[in-house]
């Protein structure tokens, strides 16, 4: 915090002045949704665009396809239904497939050179998405210092939290001069879960002693990575395992959310970037790792990724209920407010 100069008067600070400072101190969590981090790196509204153009692809029920598509919705119908798929392991594999195929549509769509098209090609197969991704040019990272995503990397924060499946957040910290690391929870007894470096030739370097720290921050990754397919929480039945998962074993030596990370949900202010409020991935998030912790003491804030999506006075009432306020704009509206606080 600023330095109080003795004699004068306290003044009313508001909340985003609170929440800079504890930015300066090491004391917020910014915790980000797979479609706000889709739609920062692609564009406004490319995430449900994915979405559809992938429910189109495994012919989602067609008489389902009322009002706005849901991913675990599309792809437990796909794990259950569709005969091409012969287990839960080999749909998430077809959805990895599926982007990368999308990301390389989209990028010849926006003028892909034909030489970095046919070397791409060739090494389709070997990249994971993030990997394809970079050498696609994405993200571009062409605002400078007014994208969302450097802003946020910019921070002296030692702890990211994410719901994407992807290695977008370490490329911006990375471009902000930063060493991040990258964790998975260890939803299920098949997922590693050990602080590790994806280099860009496609190995991990694990790092077993690493502490969060502002230089070598720790993006964990609720929701799997893109490298391992068996560890992303995509359908339905995921989400229930994730959520029971996470609570079974609080506390306990076999617990899957580190003790660093659950003591930083409670001893830091939270933002919660782009998350709908009926999602799967909010309510397993709110409900398994934020509204369990009642020993909160900070005050957060939320900012959905629809402004617009419900009621205003519902969703205050929801979400005071863990102590957040709502921000009644968009995450890149709230981020350049952060921005301007921070350097002002």
């Amino acid at each position: 915090m600023a330095r109080i100069r003795i004699g004068q008067q306290a003044t009313s600070g508001t909340l985003q002045q609170t929440i800079t400072s504890r930015i300066k101190a090491g004391k917020v969590v910014p915790i980000i949704s797979n479609a706000i981090i889709t739609d920062l790196v692609l564009g406004q509204g490319q995430y449900q665009k994915l979405v559809e153009t992938y429910a189109q692809h495994v012919r989602y029920a067609p008489d389902a396809m009322t009002g706005q598509l849901k991913l675990p919705q599309i792809t437990q119908y796909v794990s259950v239904v569709r005969e091409q798929v012969p287990d839960p392991i080999a749909a998430k594999e077809l959805y990895i497939e599926f982007i990368k195929s999308w990301l390389f549509d989209l990028a010849e769509q926006d003028g892909l050179s034909e030489d970095v098209q046919a070397e791409l090609d060739e090494q389709f197969d070997s990249l994971n998405v993030t990997r394809l991704a970079d050498g696609l040019g994405y993200p571009k990272f062409d605002r400078g210092r007014e994208d969302p995503l450097l802003v946020l990397a910019s921070f002296p924060l030692p702890i990211y939290l994410t719901t994407s499946h992807h290695y977008f957040i370490e490329m911006a910290l990375q471009r902000a001069g930063k060493e991040p690391r990258t964790m998975i929870c260890p939803w299920r007894e098949s997922v590693e879960a050990r602080p590790f470096v994806a280099n860009r030739d496609g190995t991990i370097a694990f790092d077993e002693s690493h502490l969060p720290s502002e230089l070598q921050p720790l993006v964990y990754h609720l929701h799997g990575f893109d490298q391992y397919p068996e560890s992303l929480v995509l359908t339905e039945d995921d989400y229930m395992e994730f959520l029971v998962g996470i609570a079974r074993d609080k506390g306990r030596n076999t617990d899957p959310i580190p003790t660093h990370i659950r003591e930083a949900l409670v001893e830091s202010s939270l933002l919660l970037l782009g998350y709908h409020l009926r999602s799967w991935d909010f309510r397993v998030l709110f409900w398994g790792l934020i509204k369990a912790d009642f020993k909160r003491r900070y005050k957060s804030i939320s900012v959905q990724l629809d402004p617009q999506e419900v009621d205003e006075k519902y969703l205050q009432n929801y979400l005071s209920e863990a102590d957040f306020d709502v921000y009644r704009g968009t995450v890149h509206e709230y981020i350049r407010e952060l921005q301007q606080g921070w350097e002002g």
